[in-house]
């Protein structure tokens, strides 16, 4: 080989290099960054409750940072109270229709909404719990205005609107119990779900990169350790004792997810339930969660 084929041959491989670090820090991660934060669909045409037995009102709540988030109240003749449902990672309003069906013949007032970046909501990127909690505060403060809210008040979210309903509990004096059923932990958590939840792959190590393009692809200025939630549970807890239930999937006493497994000395009260295949959390144990929440807000 001569001098000139080494020397050809030496550019050739430090090219090859430099674009498979280029892969590895900045085209792959940024591609799951997006992947993760914006939302998936376009927006969806609006759901039928009266498909579900329901009959209420349109309503649409703004945000802050004036996110339109449509959605619906369902108000009984005589109500016993309020509650909030706020739907998970993988759905929209509408997947809360059969549990706000069995919340509406028990006398509660149900509201539900679509968050930033779903259903029919304005917003094409998603926080996982962090920005979705100032959103519920507006919810809140809206409802309260129109005289919407007759107590007890409670909320009730899946994933990452468990977790907007914890931080809005841990600092909103208007919110009397909360219902969590499998919260976003932190980001790492909320990162791992969506990869998850869209069949994607990002190794454990990538996380930290694909969190730091996600900052930048977004603009949301998130730090990782402020979306932790275990401050928000534990002052919670110890503020009002009894009043928080967090449900998760899990086998004797312990969450299978291990964010929420550390968690659970926290405090609060506790239903770790088995999950079934291809069927949500509540559908599988709707008896006993409804009897469990019901029975936390009679205490």
């Amino acid at each position: 080989m001569t001098k000139k084929t080494k020397e050809a041959v030496k550019a050739t491989a430090a090219i090859i290099l430099a674009l498979a670090l280029a892969f590895a820090a900045w085209i792959y991660p940024l591609n799951q960054a997006g992947k993760i934060i914006v939302r998936p669909e376009e927006k969806v045409s609006a759901p039928d409750p009266a498909k579900s037995g329901l009959k209420g009102d349109s309503v649409l709540f703004i945000s802050e940072d004036n996110q339109h988030l449509p959605g619906y109240i369902f108000r009984p003749e005589k109500v016993r109270g309020t509650v909030l449902l706020l739907h998970g990672l993988s759905g929209d309003l509408s997947s809360q229709f059969s549990k706000a069906k069995v919340l509406y013949d028990s006398g509660f007032c149900v509201i539900v909404y679509d968050q930033r970046g779903y259903g029919r909501s304005d917003g094409k990127m998603r926080s996982g719990g962090f920005f979705e909690t100032n959103d519920l505060e507006a919810v809140v403060a809206k409802l309260e205005l129109s005289d919407g809210l007759t107590p007890p008040v409670i909320i009730w979210g899946e994933e990452q609107g468990a977790t907007a309903a914890l931080r809005a509990w841990d600092r909103e004096k208007r919110i009397d119990f909360v219902v969590a059923e499998e919260p976003v932990f932190n980001g790492r958590d909320w990162q791992k779900r969506i990869i998850k939840l869209r069949q994607m792959s990002a190794p454990d190590y990538y996380l930290g990169i694909i969190w730091w393009w996600m900052k930048i692809k977004s603009g949301y200025e998130m730090p990782l350790a402020e979306t932790e939630i275990s401050d928000a549970v534990g002052t919670g807890a110890i503020k009002r004792q009894g009043h928080m239930l967090l449900i998760a999937c899990g086998s004797g006493d312990v969450p299978s997810n291990s964010y929420l497994a550390d968690l659970k000395p926290a405090g609060g009260d506790w239903l770790i339930l088995p999950c079934a295949s291809g069927t949500s959390l509540f559908d599988s144990n709707r008896d006993k969660i409804i009897s469990s929440v019901l029975g936390m807000v009679k205490k």
